[in-house]
């Protein structure tokens, strides 16, 4: 059986999220947040917003590495910060956009941020760091 190849985790699906854009060092995903997204202030939980940028800049350094070499010899996050800036609620739409800032031979550096649709609200912000081991 010859398959795609996974380029991203199966997380993401299971989230809700939506694949929008997989260019050389940047990656966008789009997710419109659902009442078990939420904490119980009813409010996107830090996690889920912290996967999704996660997942987001990962996938960034995937899309510059190859699959094929991070298949074999996988990225890893070591460092993540995360700024919550404003809330997003059940029924809203999330734009997550991840990109490279450095790639290296043993180090990666990234940033993500998460904007509210259609009014491009800043929501949260991270920055990565991923070792290649």
């Amino acid at each position: 059986m010859n398959e795609e190849p996974l380029l991203y985790s199966t997380l993401m699906e299971t989230l809700g999220a939506e694949l929008v854009e997989w260019t050389p060092g940047r990656v966008r995903w789009a997710i419109t947040v659902a009442p078990w997204h939420s904490n119980p202030g009813g409010v996107v939980h830090g996690g889920v917003m912290a996967t999704l940028l996660d997942e987001a800049v990962a996938n960034a350094v995937t899309s510059l590495r190859g699959y094929d070499v991070t298949s074999v010899d996988p990225h890893l996050v070591v460092d993540m910060n995360v700024s919550f800036i404003a809330a997003a609620r059940p029924g809203e739409r999330l734009e997550v956009e991840g990109q490279v800032l450095q790639l290296g031979r043993q180090v990666a550096f990234g940033e993500a941020e998460a904007r509210r649709q259609p009014d491009g609200a800043l929501v949260a912000k991270g920055r990565f760091t991923f070792i290649i081991p």
